[in-house]
């Protein structure tokens, strides 16, 4: 397993790289900025990224994920049920992403947004069971995520309790790794 973090000043924000690095598959997970970055981490690793991932269709800033998916030649993925005017792949809640032996693994977490979905990853050649969970803006350092963005702020926060009470669920021993730290205007 490999995976490298990314720390944002504008917007506070964190992208993450993650992958099998003994099958050279990985992915990028909420890119923002400049896609070089991303691009020589993946060359370092000796990684292609198949995967670029948006948690959810950001509000506060520009995502880089379309931009950086043409470049690497990977899919742009975003939960099925987005609403937007651009080709993606549509990932449902439980779908699996395949990387070599990393498994990234769709879960529905609607509250920040209606759509926002976190990255459940597991790395086969450690165990079959989870090991981390990157949880975009639904859980972020010290905060949850806004409700109001796309829809009522009651309609949002009933959602992002089910997704927080979801995310609870998961087995202690997973580790949280949030899409946003301190000071971000999405908590």
């Amino acid at each position: 397993m490999i995976i490298r973090q990314f720390l944002h000043q504008e917007p506070v924000g964190i992208s993450y790289l993650f992958g099998c690095g003994g099958r050279a598959a990985g992915a990028v997970v909420d890119p923002v900025g400049e896609i070089e970055p991303y691009m020589r981490a993946a060359e370092a690793a000796g990684m292609r990224i198949h995967f670029v991932i948006d948690t959810h269709v950001h509000a506060d800033h520009l995502s880089a994920g379309r931009q950086l998916a043409e470049a690497a030649g990977a899919e742009y993925v975003l939960a099925a049920h987005a609403d937007v005017s651009f080709p993606f792949r549509g990932a449902r809640d439980e779908e699996v992403l395949p990387l070599g032996n990393v498994a990234a693994t769709v879960l529905h977490t609607p509250g920040h947004t209606p759509e926002h979905i976190c990255i459940l990853v597991s790395d086969r050649t450690r165990a079959d069971e989870p090991w981390f969970v990157l949880t975009g803006h639904t859980l972020m350092v010290g905060d949850l995520g806004r409700t109001e963005l796309a829809v009522s702020a009651e309609r949002g926060a009933m959602d992002l309790f089910r997704s927080a009470r979801r995310l609870k669920a998961l087995p202690d021993h997973v580790e949280v790794l949030p899409g946003a730290y301190a000071g971000s205007v999405c908590g």
